[in-house]
C-alpha cells in the first residue's frame, strides 16, 4: 500500500505539472464517460431498476394480444378477474390499474391529473404502507359504484396540500363526484406506469359513475394494465403456458369479444411503459450504450495518443529511474496509476455532465402538459457502471504508452538523448492504428446519426390526412368544474361562437381528442345486415366525437357524402362520418353513405353514415391505415374537450386571447396543453421518439467526430514536431513549402481514408440492427454513407492540414539550432 501511495502522490504531482495534458485529458474520458453515464441511467429506468414493490424481482406484467393485433394490449376488465382466478396456481396474487384524465377539485379550485382505477388488492399485493392516512382496504370499492375514497400520489399531495395531514378525511369532488381522501402512497412510489407519476389512486368500482364506460359488463372493453407476481420458483413461461389455458376458454365462451386471443408475460422490467416494447427494449438499450461505448473508444484512444505523446517527451526521466534500479512492473504500474488518476477526474465530471443530461430529459412533455417521470437517481447501479467504466478507460487508455516505455533499451535512450525512441518513424504503428482506430469508430457513430437524423426527416414528411399548419389547440374539461352535459354544451358553444369571432381566427371547431394524441376511445363496431361468423372476433376501431367545422379546421377532405351540420343534434338522427378504411372493410366497392352500424351492440342503436373521410394518421405515425370513425359531439357528450383554431397568424399568438375568453366565460375553468398543432405533433405518438433518437445519435456522431478531429490534429501535430529536424534540413536544402506541405499531408491522408474505409465496412454489418427503428431508408442508405464519407474527410485534413502548414512555416535555421 505504501508504494501504491507513493505511485499516486508521484502521478498527482506529475499532473499538476502539465495543467494544459490534464485538462485536455479528463474532458476528453469525461465526455465518452458522461454520455455511458447518461444512457445507462436511461436504461436503468426502463430495464434495471426495480419497482419499489414487495416482490419487485417476480412482479410481472400480463398482456393479451388477438391474431389481428400486432403488439399485445391491455385486457377487459371481466377477463382479468377470471384470469386472476384461475391463475393462482402460477401467481401468488395479480392485480390491474385502469389509468385516466380527471379532474380533482377543492375549495373553488380544479386540477386536471392522472390517476389510476385499482382494484382493492392492488396496495396489499404491492406491499406498499401509506405516508398518511390509509390506503384501500380489500374488498372496498370492488363493486360498482362504490368505493367513494381517494388515495393522493406522494407528489401530488406536496404540491397541492403542502404536505398537510389534515386533508385525511375531507371530502373532495373528483370529475364531479364527491369522494373522501383517505391517504398518501409512499414518497418512493410514483406508480406502476414508469413515463409519469400518477396523481391519485381511486377504487375500481368508481368507474361505474363514468359515463361511457361499460368495464363491469363488456368483455369488448380493453383498457386493464394487468400486474402479477409469480410464486417462487415458477418460471415466465410457465405462467404464460398457464395463462393461455384460460384464454383458449374465455375464447370459447365468449367468441366475439375473445377469439383468436392469446395471454402474454412479461418481466415488469421490460415491459416499461408498456408491453409492446418488451421485444425491442433490449436492442435498443444495445444499440445506445454500443454507441456510447463506441464514443468512449474514440476517448480513449485519443487519451492512449496525448499519453505516448508524453510518453516520449518522459523517456529520458523514466530510462533514468529503470538505471536506477526501478523494475519493469514498477514502471508500468506508476505510468497506469496516473492514467487512472485521470480516468477518476473523467468519471466525476462524466457522472456530473451525465445527471445533468438526464435532467433535461425528465424536463421533456410528450404527453402535453404531463412533464415525464423517469426518476433518475444516482443509484448503486449507475455508480458501479460509471466506476467500471472509468477503470477501464484509464487501463485501456493508459496500458499501451506504458508497456511501450518500459520496453524502451535504456542505453539507447541515455545514448540518444531520448530523442524519438518511442515515437521513432519506424515504431509508428500503434500510433497510426490508433488514429485509424478513432476515424472508423467516428465513422460508425455518424452513419448511425445520420440513418436516424434521414428516418426523422422521412417522418415528417408522412403525409398526415390532416394540415396541423396554423392550428390551435387549447385543452378544457367543463367537468373539472362539475359541470353536467347541458351547462357544458351551452359553455362550449359560447366559447365556440366568441372564439370565431377573434381577429385572425379563420374557423373554429372542438373535439374530444386531436390526431396522434395520448388519449383515445374506442369500440366494438357492428354492421347493419352483417352477421359475425361464428368463432370471429367483432372488429374494433376508433372513435372521436366533434363539432360541424372539425374537418374544415383540420383540412381534411371529405371524399364521399358531407361534413356535420348544426342539424345534427342530440334530438337528430344518430349519424356518423367513417373513414377509408373502414367504409372498404365494411362495404367493399360499394357507396358507404346511407349504410348503418352500431358502436354499442349487435342489436343497435344504429347511426348512419353521412360521408367518407380520407385516411389519416390518428393514433400512430408509423400505424397503418386503421378503422375509424367520427361523431357529432352533440349525440356522443364527452366532458373532455380540445377547442382548436385555424388561424391566419401564428397559433401562439391567439393563446392568451383565447385563455382570456375562457375567464370571462368561468374564471375557475382551467385550459390544458395548449400549444400549436405543431408541437402537439412532437408528442409520444407523434414525432417524440424519432426525435430523441435522432439527437441521441446525433450528439453520440457528433462527439466521436470533435474526438476524432482532436485525435488526427494531435496526431499530426505531434508527428510532425518530431520531425522537425528532418523539416528544416530539406527546406534548408531548397524543399518547396508544397513538397513538404505534402510529406506532412501524405501519410495522415492515408490514415484518415484507412479509417473511413474500415469504418464503411464495419458500419454497413452494425447498422443492419436499425432496420426495424427506420421509416424510409435502409441501414445501407448510399447518400448517409457518402455525405458522412465525405464529411469525415473533409474535417479531418482540415485538422490535418492546420499542423501541417504550421510545419511549412518554419524557419529552417530555427529548426536546426533547437536541434
Amino acid at each position: 500500500m505504501t508504494g501504491l501511495w507513493q505511485d499516486v502522490r508521484f502521478g498527482l504531482r506529475m499532473l499538476v505539472k502539465e495543467p494544459g495534458f490534464t485538462v485536455i485529458a479528463v474532458v476528453t474520458l469525461a465526455l465518452g464517460i458522461g454520455a455511458n453515464t447518461a444512457i445507462f441511467s436511461l436504461g436503468n429506468v426502463f430495464m434495471f431498476k426495480p419497482l419499489p414493490v414487495k416482490d419487485a424481482d417476480r412482479m410481472t406484467v400480463v398482456a393479451v394480444q388477438s391474431k389481428t393485433d400486432t403488439d399485445p394490449n391491455q385486457m377487459s376488465y371481466l377477463d382479468y378477474l377470471d384470469y386472476r382466478r384461475q391463475s393462482t396456481s402460477v401467481f401468488t396474487d395479480m392485480t390491474a390499474y385502469v389509468l385516466d384524465l380527471t379532474g380533482l377539485s377543492y375549495q373553488g379550485h380544479a386540477d386536471r391529473m392522472i390517476m389510476a382505477y385499482v382494484p382493492s388488492n392492488f396496495f396489499g399485493m404491492l406491499g406498499l404502507r401509506p405516508a398518511a392516512g390509509r390506503l384501500i382496504d380489500p374488498g372496498e370499492g370492488d363493486a360498482p359504484k362504490t368505493g367513494p375514497v381517494v388515495v393522493l400520489g406522494y407528489s401530488y399531495w406536496q404540491r397541492r396540500f403542502g404536505g398537510d395531514r389534515g386533508i385525511i378525511g375531507h371530502s373532495v369532488s373528483l370529475d364531479g363526484n364527491a369522494v373522501t381522501v383517505i391517504g398518501v402512497v409512499p414518497e418512493e412510489f410514483h406508480g406502476p406506469y414508469n413515463v409519469v407519476e400518477l396523481d391519485a389512486y381511486v377504487p375500481v368500482g368508481m368507474l361505474g359513475f363514468r359515463a361511457g364506460r361499460d368495464v363491469f359488463t363488456s368483455r369488448a372493453d380493453r383498457e386493464v394494465r394487468v400486474l402479477a407476481t409469480l410464486k417462487p420458483g415458477v418460471s415466465i413461461q410457465q405462467a404464460e403456458a398457464e395463462l393461455n389455458v384460460t384464454a383458449k376458454q374465455l375464447a370459447q365462451q365468449y367468441p366475439q369479444a375473445d377469439q383468436g386471443q392469446g395471454a402474454h408475460v412479461f418481466p415488469e422490467k421490460l415491459a416499461r411503459p408498456e408491453p409492446s416494447v418488451a421485444s425491442v427494449m433490449p436492442l435498443i438499450g444495445t444499440i445506445f450504450l454500443t454507441m456510447v461505448g463506441l464514443v468512449l473508444l474514440v476517448a480513449c484512444v485519443n487519451v492512449a495518443n496525448l499519453l505516448l505523446a508524453r510518453a516520449s517527451a518522459r523517456e529520458r526521466e523514466i530510462s533514468i529511474r529503470a538505471a536506477m534500479g526501478a523494475g519493469r512492473i514498477r514502471l508500468i504500474r506508476q505510468l497506469l496509476t496516473e492514467s487512472l488518476l485521470l480516468a477518476v477526474a473523467g468519471g466525476i465530471a462524466g457522472a456530473i455532465a451525465g445527471n445533468w443530461a438526464c435532467r433535461l430529459l425528465n424536463g421533456l412533455r410528450p404527453l402535453g402538459d404531463f412533464p415525464l417521470r423517469l426518476a433518475f437517481a444516482f443509484d448503486w447501479r449507475v455508480f458501479g457502471y460509471t466506476t467500471g467504466v472509468a477503470v477501464l478507460a484509464g487501463i485501456f487508455a493508459g496500458l499501451a504508452p506504458a508497456l511501450r516505455v518500459a520496453r524502451a533499451d535504456v542505453n539507447e535512450v541515455l545514448r540518444e538523448g531520448g530523442r524519438g525512441l518511442v515515437g521513432d518513424s519506424g515504431r509508428h504503428w500503434l500510433r497510426h492504428g490508433l488514429v485509424v482506430a478513432q476515424v472508423a469508430g467516428s465513422l460508425v457513430l455518424l452513419v448511425t446519426a445520420g440513418l436516424f437524423v434521414r428516418s426523422l426527416l422521412k417522418a415528417e414528411s408522412t403525409d398526415l390526412g390532416f394540415d396541423p399548419h396554423h392550428v390551435l389547440n387549447v385543452g378544457l374539461d367543463p367537468g373539472l368544474q362539475g359541470y353536467d352535459q347541458q351547462r357544458s354544451e351551452a359553455l362550449l358553444r359560447s366559447l365556440l361562437d366568441k372564439a370565431r369571432a377573434l381577429p385572425g381566427v379563420e374557423s373554429a371547431s372542438m373535439a374530444y381528442s386531436i390526431p396522434l394524441s395520448y388519449y383515445n376511445d374506442g369500440a366494438r363496431v357492428y354492421a347493419e345486415g352483417q352477421e359475425v361468423p361464428p368463432g370471429t372476433r367483432v372488429p374494433g376501431s376508433s372513435f372521436n366525437p366533434v363539432s360541424e367545422d372539425y374537418f374544415i379546421t383540420m383540412r381534411m377532405k371529405i371524399l364521399e357524402g358531407r361534413a356535420f351540420t348544426r342539424a345534427d343534434g342530440a334530438t337528430s338522427q344518430p349519424v356518423a362520418i367513417v373513414n377509408q378504411t373502414m367504409a372498404e372493410r365494411f362495404w367493399p366497392h360499394q357507396d358507404a353513405v346511407g349504410r348503418r352500424f352500431s358502436y354499442k351492440s349487435a342489436s343497435g342503436p344504429f347511426v348512419t353514415v353521412v360521408g367518407v373521410v380520407r385516411d389519416s394518421k390518428e393514433s400512430g405515425l408509423l400505424d397503418s391505415p386503421s378503422m375509424y370513425f367520427f361523431l357529432p359531439e352533440t349525440q356522443a357528450y364527452r366532458s373532455v374537450h380540445v377547442l382548436q383554431l385555424r388561424t391566419a397568424v401564428a397559433p401562439e399568438s391567439l393563446a392568451p386571447a383565447v385563455e382570456g375568453l375562457v375567464r370571462q366565460i368561468d374564471p375557475n375553468l382551467p385550459t390544458y396543453d395548449v400549444m400549436s398543432m405543431d408541437k402537439s405533433l412532437q408528442g409520444a405518438n407523434g414525432f417524440f421518439l424519432f426525435k430523441i433518437g435522432a439527437a441521441f445519435a446525433g450528439a453520440l456522431g457528433g462527439l466521436g467526430l470533435l474526438l476524432a478531429i482532436v485525435g488526427v490534429y494531435g496526431t499530426v501535430s505531434y508527428s510532425a514536431s518530431r520531425r522537425k529536424h528532418e523539416i528544416g534540413i530539406r527546406m534548408a536544402l531548397g524543399a518547396r513549402p508544397g513538397s513538404v506541405l505534402k510529406l506532412v499531408m501524405e501519410q495522415a491522408a492515408f490514415l484518415v481514408a484507412t479509417g473511413v474505409a474500415i469504418g464503411i465496412a464495419v458500419a454497413l454489418g452494425v447498422t443492419r440492427v436499425l432496420v426495424s427503428f427506420l421509416v424510409g431508408v435502409s441501414s445501407y442508405d448510399p447518400a448517409t454513407y457518402a455525405v458522412v464519407a465525405a464529411a469525415l474527410i473533409a474535417a479531418a485534413l482540415v485538422a490535418c492540414y492546420i499542423p501541417a502548414h504550421r510545419a511549412v512555416r518554419l524557419d529552417p535555421m530555427d529548426a536546426l539550432r533547437n536541434e
